[in-house]
This record gives structure tokens, C-alpha cells and sequence, in this order.
């Protein structure tokens, strides 16, 4: 019996440290759908400034960020480094969703660090068209998918304010 718990425990461990990620033509892709009752989504790219807006057409926005750093509290040295990806963000009355593609993580190498290289994360996330599955890899997939949640949802205002007694 509690060799079938850990497996579940296991097995659901890997499920949600690849959360809103998928893998479509080879490359790894983060998609999610957020709920909210006409989004402000200019606030919501003010608050992540290195999001940046290339165009916008029928209620769409595409963009990119060119260089970023997330701050995890887990995942290997490979996350560490600052990243770039391209974004999309369609807007609907009861939400918006996110579509986050062509991720490149900004490793830097040589002496001093002084030569930057753009590595695509499919380098180390996927093997064969399916996202890898190992410790390591989790954590580090887990540790992404947790900052582009934040970076790209927008907290009802009642969150956003502090009360005091």
C-alpha cells in the first residue's frame, strides 16, 4: 500500500511540475487561460516593464521580452540565467490567454562571462517531441511555469490594495 501512494505521489509530482507547458512542433510551449471580468491588460504590462509590445490587433497583443530574470527559490544552476521568449496575449470579455513560445535561456560563457549564447530550452526540457521528466528537470520546469504565472496574471484590485487594522 505505500508503495502505491509514493507511485501516485510521484506520478502527480511530475504532472504538476510541468503545468501549463506542452510541447507543439518540436518546441515548448506555456499556455494558460486566466479569468477575469473585462482585463486590464495595459496594467498588467506595466507591472512586468520588460514585456514589451510589438503589436496589437483585434484584441490581441504580441510581444516579446528579451531579457529577463525570474527569481526561484528552486531548480538547478541552469535557472540561474535570464531568459527571452515571445508572447501573445488574446484578450476575451471573461479573460485573456497567455501563449508564451520561442524560449531561449541566456547562458554565458568564456571568460568573465563576456559571451552570451541563446540556447533554446527545448535543448533541455524536451527529448523526442515530450517534455523530459527527471528531478532535475522538473524543478527547473516547475520554477518557470510558477514565474510566468505571476508575471502574466493580473490580481483583482481588492488583492492588490493593503488594509490596515
Amino acid at each position: 500500500m505505500k508503495k502505491i501512494v509514493i507511485l501516485l505521489l510521484l506520478i502527480s509530482f511530475t504532472g504538476i511540475a510541468q503545468g501549463n507547458f506542452k510541447v507543439e512542433n518540436g518546441m515548448l510551449v506555456w499556455e494558460k487561460t486566466f479569468s477575469a471580468n473585462d482585463p486590464d491588460i495595459v496594467a498588467l504590462l506595466e507591472k512586468e516593464p520588460d514585456l514589451k509590445v510589438l503589436s496589437f490587433m483585434d484584441n490581441v497583443y504580441k510581444g516579446s521580452c528579451n531579457d529577463i530574470k525570474y527569481d526561484c527559490e528552486g531548480g538547478s544552476g541552469l535557472m540561474k540565467n535570464n531568459c527571452k521568449f515571445d508572447f501573445l496575449i488574446i484578450v476575451n470579455q471573461d479573460g485573456y490567454t497567455v501563449k508564451v513560445k520561442n524560449i531561449k535561456i541566456l547562458e554565458k560563457y568564456g571568460p568573465m562571462q563576456a559571451r552570451t549564447i541563446a540556447n533554446p530550452c527545448e535543448k533541455y526540457f524536451v527529448d523526442e517531441n515530450v517534455i523530459r521528466k527527471s528531478e532535475k528537470y522538473n524543478a527547473d520546469i516547475y520554477c518557470f511555469d510558477s514565474y510566468l504565472e505571476s508575471a502574466f496574471s493580473i490580481l483583482p484590485k481588492s488583492q492588490n490594495s493593503i488594509t490596515s487594522n
